[in-house]
């Protein structure tokens, strides 16, 4: 079985059959605050031990791009957010619940993320989740990056155990599922893509958007997998990694896969004070970082680069590193 992390069990989803919309509103949740973060149920524990036992740390760098810079510990010029706060963007968002079946069997059904406004277009995005983890562990990202004006789908595997690569190919499938057939197909831009997962999820939103040039920008989320060259990405790329992830250490992984973007234009590597689950859910931070991401290099809003460039200035941002300015 691949190495990677299994996140907690999701609670059943109700939904109408045959992938009937559900005309609900959904309301944000809060930014989440250190007592209540995540827990990680016993099972997490145990694969992450199995994990450290079998993964490697290994990962060269290549040579850095001639617009990079580098930051060790906080900005004194980048923005500084409050951890906790409202998240919600300016549009009503709804929900439509889909199985198996209704997709094909293409992967294991999800749920789709929508503007209630079907005035305008959106760009799409996929959301992976990570080993033995289901789509409960990204569902946050559904509601927030909708709010703010994109149709984003979040699905299951397969299989829990589907590697990177698997998961990379069914993120495609997802995508294009949510554009052409989803209740959001008749507002969704199908040349307006966007990928993000946690741990082999963020592998897997790598390995999508090296296979796929529509894809115009990545999030992998403390990422996992087993390849370290990604040179064939071309979507502007940001990592974010916690400084104390031992099922999948920065220095193997997520600086490395930064690294190795060698293709990408535009990228950022933002690594915060934490553990795996840094970044799921998201806090205010990494809430904000994330929606400027995608309405930047997605949405086509140069605004947004103002909360990008330059980095965050916080006391949990350990290191960053960056392509700034973004075009």
């Amino acid at each position: 079985m691949p190495p990677g992390l299994p996140g907690r069990p999701s609670a059943p989803t109700r939904g109408l059959p045959g992938g009937t919309p559900l005309r609900t509103v959904v309301r944000m949740p809060r930014a989440a605050s250190a007592p209540t973060r995540y827990r990680r149920p016993v099972c997490a524990v145990v694969a992450s031990a199995v994990l450290l036992l079998g993964a490697g740390c290994s990962g060269g760098s290549s040579p850095d791009g001639p617009r990079e810079s580098r930051q060790d510990g906080p900005s004194s010029a980048g923005p500084s957010y409050p951890s906790a706060g409202p998240l919600e963007g300016p549009y009503e968002v709804r929900t439509q619940t889909v199985g198996p079946d209704d997709v094909g069997g293409r992967f294991r059904g999800g749920t789709v993320y929508y503007p209630a406004d079907g005035s305008r277009d959106y760009g799409v995005i996929a959301a992976s989740p990570g080993l033995g983890a289901d789509q409960s562990m990204v569902q946050a990202y559904g509601a927030l990056l909708a709010s703010h004006g994109f149709v984003l789908i979040t699905f299951d595997t397969k299989t829990p155990q589907d590697s990177p690569a698997q998961r990379g190919r069914q993120m495609l499938d997802a995508l294009d599922w949510a554009a052409e057939h989803s209740a959001a197909a008749g507002r969704a831009d199908p040349d307006r893509l966007g990928v993000m997962g946690h741990s082999m999820g963020g592998g897997a939103a790598l390995h999508a958007a090296s296979r796929d040039p529509r894809i115009k920008a990545a999030v992998p989320l403390t990422p996992y997998a087993g390849k370290r060259d990604w040179s064939g990405v071309t979507a502007a790329t940001l990592v974010v990694s916690g400084s104390d992830d031992e099922v999948a250490p920065p220095s193997g992984h997520a600086r490395a896969f930064y690294d190795g973007l060698d293709d990408a234009k535009e990228k950022a590597y933002l690594e915060l004070k934490g553990d795996h689950f840094v970044a799921t859910p998201p806090d205010r931070l990494v809430s904000r970082q994330t929606v400027a991401w995608f309405k930047h290099f997605v949405g086509g809003d140069k605004a947004a680069g103002e909360d990008l460039c330059p980095a965050p200035r916080e006391e949990r941002v350990v290191a960053s590193r960056d392509t700034c300015p973004y075009g």
